[in-house]
């Protein structure tokens, strides 16, 4: 028998293989994400790789006159498969990066394939019948070990032979292949290859002493698992214990941080003893357990150590929460509630029944009660009245939450959850968590709760217009999007040599962008580049060019006011004044309304160009000058940020508000919020709690209503309970 029939031999299995993996990877192609050639199509096609390498592996063993040179070729050729539809593909459609695709492939697939041959050799060594069976109970051994790494350790991100490489969350879109990977494949190929040298070429030695080799495999897989610690292959509480070597502690919680302050570090545990208070009222439980609470410096060290960078994190099932610096008071009430809900979740990571993810964060949505300062119920009223919305039943429903807009789908879920919440209580609501029954734990129909819901977000006064629904509700999910994995890492690259002044070759990998889909982050990166050679004309027309290819999505506003900042620069202020107004009328977004506001101010003032040009310091004095003689109250909430960026002391920061608040609009309103939030976090709670109160001497529509009487709240409870809170405090420094 030749070498081409030796291998199209039926026995060897190869044609249904080959047939089978064209099959799944025809459909692949054809869905989003693993239709790209790139992460996900490889580690895909790793798990499919570990599991058909092994099994023909296992056919040819099972054959007294096997040729491995035929399995090489064998395997080869069911290598090149996915390869070859992939990049026909991507020949007819378009590559997002050729050179990503291929190396992912390589590092992924070649080392699953090895992979599976070798547990395949392993297997047919120690069994002696119900071989293939006997195969797929050591992939699923395999497979369960990222799981429980995940869930004994404080990481969401995982290593494994399978696929590679699980990046841990799906808010994190840019990936590339990295060291660290490189260096996982490597140690799994350089394992696999030696076990297949030794069981090929000393099979009838290790036959009469398979007890010790099996142990020493397992010994040597244990002792890679502990040093996987020290390559940042997994994360351990070491780990992080070292990197946040400060905490806090009181019988409810620890917080373990880095770089805070004693008085940041002491905000964010009054913080959380209110929170509990706040939530523990609502959800009618307490914590059975002390929670952690991990504070990352930043969101690059947090993507290092944890694996989420852009997502905060909670782990019901550890009681614990993984938040970063800059981002904690907008998340930590969120993440907390998810650490409740642990009481009445179900299972062994206590989530809501089926793993249900809009009941999961519909219910921290929910208690959290509001989105970018408005009331949950009035954002998702916004985007309902707006015709943009999603199905309910549906959303409840798989997996469903993530293919809309993750501002869809976490404000409707929350919204709905808080219906329910008021309509029947929180105890019925904990019981659908627990059982994701709507019919039994209701006795009701669930079509007609959801009109009722319905009804009342569309009778509800609006908070904004289309124009503010297209700015929250217009991003696309990651499913939607082109090339989202390259474009999401190269506009990193591309910003950080932005940020170095290597203009050429951000420039390079910004039009490169643009030239795969359309970018309003690469645009906006490029006019950069052009106003820091002085080129602003160009600038000009790059975003004139393509400000109408963004109608309709939030990005055309924030392009809008580059240009206006644009003409600012370029003397043109008749035009920058036009593109001033249309934002402040639109009203797209109240912090763009506010800062076209201000520009404008700027202009009338003349400071507009020293303010655009200048560093923070040139900035906090234009905008101290325009708070010169009496307050400009747009401004106070870009003042406060200033002071906070230029790390002023608070001592020095307070004395820029000397003046007398008069609150008799909306604007005046705000700036008195968010000066009572500046206050706050600043220990000064007496006076935080003075222009809370202040705030709400305004009686005209507030669309922003809600959290400040929220925030009233809160101030009142840290001038009453301060002083008893911090007695409770562990410092270990």
């Amino acid at each position: 028998m030749n070498l081409f029939k030796r291998i199209f031999y039926f026995r060897n299995s190869l044609i249904v293989y080959s047939l089978f993996t064209f099959i799944i990877n025809f459909f692949l192609i054809q869905l989003p994400l693993t239709g790209t050639f790139g992460y996900e199509f490889a580690a895909v096609n790793g798990l499919l790789f570990a599991i058909i390498s092994g099994l023909h592996t296992l056919n040819f063993l099972s054959k007294s006159d096997y040729n491995l040179n035929d399995l090489v070729v064998n395997l080869s050729v069911l290598f090149f498969i996915p390869l070859f539809l992939a990049i026909l593909k991507s020949l007819l459609t378009m590559f997002c990066s050729f050179w990503d695709g291929l190396f992912f492939y390589l590092m992924i697939d070649v080392t699953s394939i090895i992979f599976g041959v070798a547990l395949a050799f392993i297997t047919d060594l120690i069994f002696k019948r119900f071989k293939k069976l006997l195969f797929f109970v050591l992939i699923l051994i395999v497979a369960l070990i990222p799981i429980f790494e995940i869930y004994f350790l404080p990481q969401v991100y995982f290593y494994s032979p399978l696929i590679g490489f699980f990046p841990g969350n799906i808010y994190d879109e840019g990936l590339s292949p990295d060291l660290k990977l490189l260096i996982h494949q490597i140690i799994i190929i350089a394992i696999c290859l030696l076990i297949l040298f030794i069981l090929i070429k000393k099979r009838r030695v290790i036959n009469k002493h398979k007890f010790i080799f099996v142990i020493t495999i397992i010994g040597v897989s244990l002792l890679v698992e502990a040093a996987s610690g020290y390559l940042g292959i997994i994360t351990t509480y070491s780990n992080l214990d070292s990197a946040l070597n400060n905490k806090l502690e009181t019988e409810k919680f620890v917080i373990h941080y880095d770089n805070l302050t004693d008085s940041e570090a002491k905000f964010v545990a009054l913080s959380t003893d209110y929170y509990f208070e706040i939530i523990s009222n609502e959800l009618k439980v307490n914590p059975s357990k002390q929670i952690n609470i991990y504070i990352f410096n930043n969101r690059e060290q947090k993507k290092k150590l944890f694996g989420a960078g852009n997502a905060d994190v909670a782990k019901p099932w550890q009681y614990a929460v993984y938040i970063s610096a800059d981002s904690w008071q907008n998340t930590l009430k969120h993440e907390l509630v998810h650490v409740f809900s642990a009481e009445f979740g179900v299972g062994p990571f206590k989530l809501a029944s089926g793993f249900n993810p809009a009941l999961i964060e519909g219910i921290a949505e929910a208690i959290e009660g509001s989105t970018d300062e408005y009331s949950l119920i009035d954002f998702t009223s916004l985007a309902y009245q707006n015709n943009i919305r999603v199905n309910l039943n549906s959303l409840f429903s798989g997996l469903n939450f993530f293919k809309s807009n993750s501002s869809l789908s976490y404000s409707f879920s929350g919204a709905f959850i808080r219906y329910l919440i008021n309509k029947y209580g929180i105890e019925k609501v904990k019981q659908l968590y627990s059982s994701n029954d709507f019919q039994n734990t209701f006795h009701n129909n669930l079509d007609s709760n959801i009109k009722e819901f319905e009804n009342d977000l569309s009778r509800r006064s609006a908070i904004g217009s289309k124009s503010m629904a297209d700015y929250y509700f217009g991003r696309v999910s990651i499913l939607q999007k082109v090339c989202p994995r390259f474009v999401s890492d190269r506009l990193q690259i591309a910003y950080e040599l932005l940020q170095s002044k290597n203009y050429d070759q951000a420039e390079k990998l910004f039009i490169e962008i643009n030239e795969k889909t359309k970018n309003y982050s690469a645009l906006l990166g490029l006019s950069e580049i052009f106003i820091e050679r002085n080129n602003i004309r160009k600038a000009i027309n790059l975003l004139e060019t393509n400000l109408n290819k963004f109608e309709a999505a939030p990005y055309y506003y924030n392009l809008k006011f580059k240009l206006a900042d644009f003409y600012s620069l370029s003397n043109q202020f008749e035009l920058a004044d036009n593109n001033y107004n249309y934002l402040i009328y639109e009203n797209p977004n109240k912090d763009l309304v506010m800062i076209s506001k201000i520009r404008k101010n700027l202009i009338e003032n003349d400071l507009i160009k020293d303010y655009l040009t200048g560093n923070d310091s040139i900035m906090l004095n234009c905008i101290l000058k325009l708070n010169d003689s009496s307050y400009n109250y747009a401004s106070v909430p870009l003042l406060i940020t200033l002071i906070e960026k230029l790390e002023i002391d608070y001592n020095t920061g307070i004395k820029y508000f000397d003046k007398t608040f008069i609150v008799n609009d909306l604007e005046s309103s705000y700036a008195a919020f968010k000066l009572s939030e500046y206050l706050l976090a600043n220990g000064d709670y007496l006076n935080a709690r003075k222009y809370a109160a202040l705030t709400l001497r305004y009686k005209g529509y507030n669309p922003n209503y809600f959290v400040m009487k929220e925030n009233l709240k809160k101030a009142t409870w840290f001038n009453n309970n301060y002083i008893e809170a911090l007695k409770r405090i562990k410092f270990n420094n």
